[in-house]
């Protein structure tokens, strides 16, 4: 194999410019027959690369880019989509750590498929260290970060370890208005890729990076309002695999305030009250086992579960208020793309309304 056939690009979006984590990734073994492009880019004016950095984007080990401003990391990858010309495509987060046989795992998938429209490789987290991040396993916003481990197919997967067919993206690119809110632009532009084709990306659980816990494992909220709000924007966007819910918590909140009125009909305002309070708790039992099924038998864990939830909530319903996508209210997206039915519930909903409708009457009668 030879030419460019044989190419590619590795994309590496980032804000730090930190040489712990690039030059472990741009120094990575890799397979002979093949070349590797690196591109780099800094999505941070004010940024200033390290003496290695520099030394390897003169010598034209890597290409190196600073944006002239924040453009967001889709736009961001759009820039280095636009300076490749690799028939492969492998985007990679600025501060995993990488198998040293990463590149090799993806060269074998692709010679062993050469016609896949691209692979999903294995983004492992450490073992949790605390109660928040207990809470980000036991809620499940680890998952699909793993999803090679689960699936030998998904039609798209997290860009801090994915590798795409360039003839297969074609001109389609990271959306900048998902770009700007900050989530939902590697479900988006994966979906999109796997609808044209009509063909799924192939998982490949050896090509294996670790990605450390974000903020260092401790609690904080802002990047899973910002995947809710992406949430929100793909509802429309993908309208035939949106299906209805029971209001989650932070809906329930809402409704219960519109709603007000009607219940003061039957309730005292402290009655009304404890209604409200009974929302976020009854989440939060529920949340205590589930958690403790895992394993997680820490109170905080749940606690920390809930407040995860709402913030994704949270962000969900005020881009649909603020972006005027109100009629979405109580809708969701099946994630994985299958046609869903119209009405979707499980067990823990079930619970949870029998519960609602039992203090309301406990409420209303006593």
């Amino acid at each position: 194999m030879s030419g460019i056939t044989d190419s590619i690009d590795i994309i590496i979006p980032t804000f730090r410019l930190d040489e712990q984590y690039l030059l472990p990734l741009i120094h990575l073994p890799k397979p002979g027959g093949w070349k590797f492009n690196y591109y780099i880019i800094a999505d941070n004016p004010n940024v200033k690369p390290g003496a290695e950095l520099q030394r390897l984007a003169q010598e034209g080990v890597i290409q190196l880019f600073i944006n002239p401003e924040n453009r967001g990391p889709g736009e961001t990858r759009n820039t280095g989509i636009e300076a490749g010309s690799g028939n492969w495509i492998l985007f990679l987060d600025d501060d995993i750590v990488a198998d040293d046989d990463l590149l090799f795992r993806y060269a074998d998938a692709i010679k062993a498929q050469p016609v896949a429209i691209g692979f999903i490789g294995l983004t492992d987290f450490p073992a949790p260290v605390n109660a928040f991040t207990r809470a980000l396993d036991a809620a499940g916003l680890t998952s699909i970060f793993t999803i090679a481990r689960k699936k030998e197919q998904f039609k798209w997967g997290v860009t801090a370890n994915i590798i795409f067919k360039r003839s297969a993206l074609q001109d389609l690119r990271f959306s900048p208005e998902l770009s700007a809110i900050g989530g939902g632009e590697d479900i988006d532009l994966g979906a999109r890729i796997s609808m044209l084709h009509d063909a799924q990306f192939t998982c490949v659980k050896e090509a294996r990076v670790t990605h450390p816990w974000w903020n260092n494992g401790q609690p904080h909220y802002d990047r899973f309002t910002r995947y809710g709000a992406g949430m929100a924007m793909l509802l429309p966007r993908f309208k035939a695999f949106n299906w209805y819910a029971f209001p989650n918590p932070v809906e329930g909140l809402l409704l219960a305030l519109l709603c007000a009125p009607l219940f003061f009909i039957f309730l005292s305002w402290q009655k009304w009250l404890i209604l409200l309070a009974a929302i976020p708790l009854i989440d939060m039992g529920i949340n205590y086992i589930r958690a403790a099924g895992m394993g997680y038998r820490d109170l905080k864990v749940a606690y920390y579960m809930t407040l995860l939830r709402c913030s994704n909530e949270w962000g969900m319903l005020k881009t649909l208020v603020g972006r005027g996508y109100a009629g979405y209210f109580m809708r969701r997206i099946n994630v994985d793309f299958t046609r869903p039915r119209h009405f979707r519930t499980n067990r823990w909903r079930i619970i949870k309304l029998v519960i609602y409708l039992i203090l309301l009457s406990l409420l209303i009668f006593l």
